[in-house]
């Protein structure tokens, strides 16, 4: 990923510089510790239900599970035999995937760019501060962005390529890492489609769409819906403010584009909606050179997947940041395709708005990193005291469930944020809920009204953790 042309010395600040990102990758995973993004442990924990024959979460609900999609817990598995409980351990396998996302950014930028605009981009990628904080975590985020790569990079133009049954297989395969699959698979039909190959755009569609297929059917089986991700859905357009979805529609371009992408964090609104847009200016100009400069049926399939992800991420009522990650390569490539297609005298600006995004991920990620330690384990000292003191069976809630099930295991529910006061304790009790862990300064300010409330007890407070754990 160096380029012709370069001299020795060149080559080697080059190196030194993959060398200097890479080791950043390590840092920000050593000091992410598990159980931090708390679907993490969920992760771990399906991955562990599933080597006893079931998937379902030990929240003493003894629901199965409908969502996540069972494909990373299914990877996960045999590694969870093999090193539980060190699950720090597993954060090698976030950073190996991290590693082959950088590598296919560069194999399908290729496709469209120059050898130095392909490491360019796979440059940007890597500094990338979405991609930095996520690049160890035990999540499927980074692992189903370089599986769709890899896809994509072996979608070719040859009708009768071998690797298009690869794709084919695959495609299926990523619905099961993250939902997000289904838009790829679509993408990829539509592409076939856009070249008049409608047989065979329909076969694929078909046939790629049989892993996820199974897996609905598996759902309404035992729970009578065919995802909690379309129960979400369901629930979120039943109540759809139009003015509102204006709103939010904007909060995730400035959000995804002007922070995520760029990396401008910390401005006002206005000039990250304005840097978003013209970052999605560019992205589409880029999009459509690379459209006209060559017959490949991997770019419209990257254009179409693209505006669909954009579309999709725009409705979805969550704002998280990772979310940006499926497409964050794509943008790449594309934004670097309309700065190296420009006329000269247009160029300069282009080029000056790639290299300040360049110099805010290095100033994101090296700035972060003050006051971060190398941890192995989310607020041990809590984690412990729970597991020490809270009776084996009695149900804890808090914001991090899925951490206070793996790691200090006992069974444990989230936190109802849409129930008013005069009704959230008595869902609690309901529930059987014995114990709230408040995690953080600005939680235990939200919810300081639980502590005076009549029959809850303060009986564990961790100040170095910010951690407070009320007794019902």
């Amino acid at each position: 990923m160096v380029g012709p042309g370069l001299t020795r010395a060149a080559r080697r600040a080059l190196a030194a510089a993959w060398v200097a990102v890479a080791s950043l990758h390590v840092f920000w995973a050593l000091t992410t510790p598990i159980g931090e993004n708390n679907d993490d442990a969920v992760y771990l924990l399906l991955a562990r239900a599933l080597r006893h024959g079931a998937f379902a979460l030990p929240d003493g609900l003894g629901l199965p599970a409908t969502y996540p999609p069972p494909g990373y817990p299914l990877l996960l598995a045999p590694l969870t035999w093999l090193l539980e409980p060190r699950w720090e351990a597993l954060r090698f396998l976030g950073l190996a995937f991290s590693a082959l996302l950088v590598f296919l950014t560069w194999r399908l930028a290729r496709r469209v760019l120059s050898e130095r605009g392909a490491a360019a981009a796979a440059f940007l990628v890597a500094l990338n501060n979405v991609f930095m904080l996520y690049s160890g975590v035990v999540m499927p985020d980074i692992a189903y962005a370089a599986c769709s790569l890899a896809i994509f990079s072996a979608f070719s133009e040859a009708n009768e390529d071998p690797r298009r049954l690869a794709a084919l297989a695959a495609a299926g395969l990523t619905a099961l890492l993250r939902p997000h699959g289904v838009i790829l698979i679509a993408s990829l039909g539509l592409a076939l489609w856009a070249r008049r190959e409608f047989r065979r755009g329909m076969l694929f569609s078909l046939l790629a769409l049989l892993p996820p297929g199974l897996w609905a059917a598996r759902n309404y089986a035992v729970a009578r819906t065919s995802s909690g991700y379309m129960s979400y859905w369901a629930t979120m357009w039943s109540q759809l403010d139009f003015r509102a979805q204006l709103v939010h529609s904007a909060r995730v371009a400035a959000t995804y584009f002007g922070e995520g992408l760029l990396g401008l964090v910390g401005l006002p609104f206005w000039f990250l909606l304005a840097a978003a847009a013209v970052a999605a200016a560019l992205i589409v100009h880029g999009a459509i050179r690379a459209l006209k400069g060559r017959a490949d049926a991997a770019i419209p399939a990257l254009a179409i997947y693209l505006a669909c992800m954009v579309f999709v991420q725009m409705a979805w009522r969550i704002e998280v940041v990772r979310y940006l990650l499926p497409i964050l390569p794509i943008c790449w490539i594309f934004l670097l395709k309309a700065v190296a297609e420009l006329p000269g005298r247009r160029r300069w600006p282009a080029v000056c708005f790639v290299l300040l995004a360049a110099a805010a991920a290095v100033r994101l990620d090296v700035s972060f990193l003050r006051g971060r330690r190398l941890e192995a384990v989310w607020r041990p000292a809590t984690m412990a005291w729970i597991r020490d003191n809270v009776p084996v069976g009695t149900r804890v809630q808090s914001y991090r469930e899925g951490a206070v099930m793996l790691l200090a295991r006992r069974p444990a529910l989230p936190m109802f944020d849409d129930l008013p006061r005069d009704r959230w304790l008595a869902a609690a009790r309901q529930y059987q809920v014995g114990y709230i862990l408040l995690e953080s300064a600005a939680t235990m300010r939200k919810l300081a009204w639980l502590s005076r409330s009549p029959g809850v007890q303060e009986v564990y407070r961790n100040r170095d953790e910010e951690t407070l754990v009320l007794k019902l």
